[in-house]
């Protein structure tokens, strides 16, 4: 395997990740890969990455504007639109590199990046396959989730962030996930989950502009998945705290092509231990069995 560090620009910022190259390999299909809620891809994706390039597969692994070591302000801004940019430039680099071959594009996405990596294969055409573990389907239904009791300061905290965003002024932040209070993913299991996905003594972005807290009520793939066209592996988590499974299934019964794989655990066990080996084996069966490589 070969790491190379690349960039791409984005409506003038440049947006970095890391290119990995399998060794040996003439051409091969390309995976293009984006984290979930507010994460860097430093957090557990290169895991992910090394594995599917060992398989055979080059990945590109990018981190969206505002994000990591990317350009743009304002900084930490989760934004369903401006990440379908980035997925849909992420996906035109991929396909344009040398020693690729673009005709193969695969596109990985886990959470909110599942759901980015599904309405992007609704909308760009020649689409290999797509991956989506435990993926964001539908804002409305995962509201539901939401603890009703902070519901009052969400809102207001959202509001308030719209109104400075109308004004010019800087954003009201919001923490991503927090032990007590207002914050963006606040079911138990999530701040001990999404913390473990840091490398330690990570200097992150802990915080995001509040809008998202309303944004992500209108941010339904489900929606757009019937268009999908490729074949689709999505991998669920029956105790999910913030994907309803219910959710899942609805959207992969709209899906022509979809194999789902419901596992018994939360939203945060796929990434490291044996739930992380069940699911990258899924995956690389899964695109070995669509895109010809060899087992």
């Amino acid at each position: 395997m070969r790491l190379e560090p690349v960039a791409f620009r984005v409506d003038g910022d440049l947006v970095r990740a890391d290119l990995y190259r399998p060794e040996g390999q003439t051409r091969p299909p390309v995976v293009v890969m984006g984290h979930g809620f507010g994460a860097e891809r430093r957090f557990r994706l290169p895991a992910f990455a090394e594995r599917l390039c060992a398989a055979g597969l080059a990945v590109l692994l990018f981190d969206y504007r505002g994000f990591g070591d990317s350009e743009g302000a304002p900084r930490g801004l989760v934004a369903p639109g401006r990440h379908l940019a980035d997925f849909a430039a992420a996906v035109r680099y991929a396909q344009g590199l040398k020693g690729v071959d673009g005709a193969r594009t695969v596109l990985w996405g886990t959470s909110l990046s599942g759901g980015h990596a599904l309405v992007t294969a609704a909308r760009l055409p020649g689409i290999a396959a797509v991956v989506a573990q435990v993926p964001h389907v539908d804002g409305l239904a995962s509201a539901f989730r939401y603890p009703p009791r902070l519901l009052p300061g969400a809102s207001w905290l959202a509001l308030r962030d719209l109104a400075a965003a109308t004004l010019g002024r800087e954003p009201v932040r919001v923490p991503i996930v927090g032990r007590a209070g207002v914050c963006c993913l606040a079911t138990p299991d999530c701040y001990d989950g999404y913390l473990r996905l840091i490398p330690p003594g990570t200097v992150w972005q802990e915080t995001v502009p509040a809008r998202i807290l309303l944004a992500i009520l209108a941010y339904r793939p489900v929606r757009v998945v019937r268009r999908i066209q490729a074949p689709v592996l999505i991998i669920a988590a029956e105790q999910d705290s913030l994907i309803p499974l219910t959710a899942t299934r609805r959207t992969a019964a709209r899906i022509a092509r979809c194999q789902l794989e419901t596992l018994p655990i939360g939203h945060f066990d796929l990434y490291e231990g044996p739930w992380f080996e069940r699911s990258i084996a899924l995956q690389i069966a899964f695109v070995r069995q669509h895109l010809g490589l060899a087992g």
